[in-house]
């Protein structure tokens, strides 16, 4: 099981490093399909927390009056996100989590865009609250950051940099929830140190290959796996 954890989070996150997403979207659910997915959801936070120290990088490009905009409900979000993922059945979060998939594709690929609908009506306070609920729930909050955060930014860096500094703040309460109500525990925190060297590895190989692989066959390929995935997930809840 640890070599199949291993291989899922790597790969995974070098999608993140090749995409700029993707760590959380990939790994989550197929972890969800083998494990509780409250395990799944707390040991892929530790990578998702990690990936947030790239505002060191990225600080001075951050317009900060829209991070500060976007903070205070979104720590009111992860403290609900956190209750959910520790209080629901894991089949409701399986469900959440198949149904996150199914509208990321829908979104891709249509016009159908419930979320960016809510975000555009609902604006900072509700962008935050969604964004942070989902943040801690299922490791998905950046659909509502980014559709919040799109039209902000004056420049893709400054976009780059807000999008960074609201997942980097929002993991840090979402850490403490973890630590707090026994979600992190022992076991998947030393599991975390196992996989962490590859998960090194796959950011720097996917940094070196970003203009090496043909970007939009591998996309298509993750798609059809996110799909697969979504499909499984629904039928491991419902079944």
């Amino acid at each position: 099981m640890t070599a199949l954890i291993v291989f899922i989070l790597t790969f995974a996150f070098f999608c993140q490093s090749l995409f700029g997403f993707g760590g959380g979207l990939i790994s989550i659910p197929i972890l969800s399909l083998f494990m509780p997915v409250q395990n799944a959801v707390t040991l892929a936070s530790v990578f998702q927390i990690s990936m947030g120290f790239l505002i060191l990088r990225t600080y001075k490009d951050t317009g900060w009056k829209h991070i500060r905009a976007l903070l205070p409900m979104t720590v009111i979000g992860v403290g609900l996100g956190i209750a959910l993922l520790k209080y629901l059945n894991g089949d409701i979060i399986r469900l959440a989590l198949a149904g996150y998939i199914l509208l990321h594709l829908a979104r891709t690929h249509t016009k159908f865009d419930p979320l960016g609908r809510i975000i555009k009506a609902g604006g900072a306070h509700l962008a935050g609250f969604l964004g942070g609920t989902m943040n801690a729930m299922i490791g998905g909050g950046g659909p509502a950051f980014i559709l919040y955060l799109k039209d902000k930014a004056s420049n893709p860096s400054e976009f780059r940099a807000n999008i960074t500094a609201i997942l980097f703040l929002s993991n840090i309460p979402r850490l403490a929830g973890t630590l707090g109500t026994g979600l992190m525990t022992w076991d998947i925190f030393t599991t975390a140190m196992i996989v962490y060297p590859f998960y090194l590895g796959a950011l720097v190989l996917g940094q070196k290959l970003h203009k090496k692989i043909p970007q939009k066959r591998f996309f298509t390929a993750i798609e059809v796996l996110l799909a697969f995935t979504a499909l499984s997930l629904t039928l491991k809840a419902l079944l």
